[in-house]
C-alpha cells in the first residue's frame, strides 16, 4: 500500500489562443510541452489539469490531436476538467472529441459533477464540467463526501477566488469558506495565471497559475505531496528552474 502520493497540477494552458502576450501556437505548444518534462522530473503519481486546456471550444484538428498525444505520453493518470474557455457549452470541443479514448487520460465533464477512481493508487478526484462561466455557477458545489475505500480525495474547480469577507459579481467564484468546508485532502484550482498557495490548519488548495503564461511567478505549476496524515505540501515551481538547476550542479563538479 502506497504511503505518499505526489501530485503534479497545471491549468490554464490556453492552446490556440490568439491573445495578447501570446507569441503564437507554436510557442504554446512549446511551453506545455517543456511544463510536462518539469513536472515529470519530479515523478509524480498523478496529475490534475484544472481547465482551460484550450483558449476556446474552436481549436484546429491538429491542435486537439496534439494535446491528446502528448497527455497521452505521460507516465502516469491524467485528470482533468473543463474552464470557462473551454467550457461544455453546445459544440464544445469536449463533446465532439472525446479524451477519454486516451488510456490514461479520464476528463470529469458531468455538469453535476463525477468522480474518478484510480484503485493503484488508492486514490477518488472529483470534478464538474463548467456548461456556462456566470455568478450562478459554483466550481467547488455539490462535491460528495469522500468516497468509502480511498485513501486520498482529490478536487478540482475552474474559478475566481474569493478570501473570507470577500464577495463578488464576477462569475464562477470560489469561497475561502467552501475550500476550509471541502472533504478533499487537495483541491487543484484554475482560473487564476498567477499561482496562489491555499493552506490551512484545516485545508489544502492551490492555484497553479499557467505554464504558457508569465504572470505572476513565470510559467508555474504545483507539486503537492500527500503523507500518512494527508497533509498536503503544496509547492510552487516555475518551468525551467529545475533543470537549470540541475545544469548549474554538473557543471559544478
Amino acid at each position: 500500500m502506497k504511503t505518499t502520493l505526489r501530485i503534479a497540477h497545471c491549468s490554464d494552458i490556453h492552446l490556440d489562443s490568439n491573445a495578447p502576450g501570446h507569441s503564437g501556437n507554436d510557442a504554446l505548444r512549446h511551453a506545455f510541452a517543456a511544463a510536462m518534462a518539469d513536472m515529470r522530473a519530479h515523478h509524480p503519481d498523478i496529475m490534475l489539469l484544472a481547465g482551460d486546456l484550450f483558449d476556446s471550444n474552436r481549436p484546429t484538428e491538429e491542435t486537439v490531436r496534439w494535446a491528446m498525444h502528448i497527455l497521452g505520453e505521460q507516465p502516469f493518470p491524467v485528470v482533468m476538467i473543463p474552464g470557462n474557455h473551454d467550457c461544455m457549452e453546445t459544440g464544445a470541443i469536449f463533446h465532439r472529441y472525446n479524451f477519454n479514448v486516451v488510456p490514461n487520460v479520464r476528463l470529469l465533464a458531468a455538469t453535476d459533477g463525477e468522480i474518478a477512481l484510480l484503485p493503484a493508487l488508492d486514490v477518488a478526484v472529483w470534478g464538474k464540467g463548467m456548461v456556462e462561466h456566470n455568478r450562478a455557477y459554483r466550481p467547488l458545489d455539490g462535491c460528495p463526501e469522500r468516497p468509502d475505500g480511498v485513501r486520498w480525495y482529490l478536487g478540482m474547480g475552474h474559478g475566481l477566488f474569493v478570501p473570507h469577507g470577500g464577495d463578488t459579481d464576477r462569475s464562477s467564484p470560489i469561497y475561502m469558506r467552501e475550500i476550509e468546508a471541502s472533504p478533499c485532502d487537495y483541491l487543484g484550482l484554475g482560473h487564476h495565471h498567477a499561482a496562489m498557495e491555499l493552506v490551512t490548519d484545516h485545508s489544502a488548495a492551490a492555484y497553479c497559475g499557467s505554464c504558457t503564461d508569465n504572470i505572476g511567478r513565470g510559467h508555474s505549476y504545483v507539486i503537492v505531496d500527500l503523507g500518512q496524515a494527508n497533509v498536503a505540501r503544496v509547492s510552487v515551481h516555475t518551468v525551467g528552474t529545475e533543470h537549470t538547476a540541475q545544469i548549474r550542479a554538473h557543471a559544478a563538479d
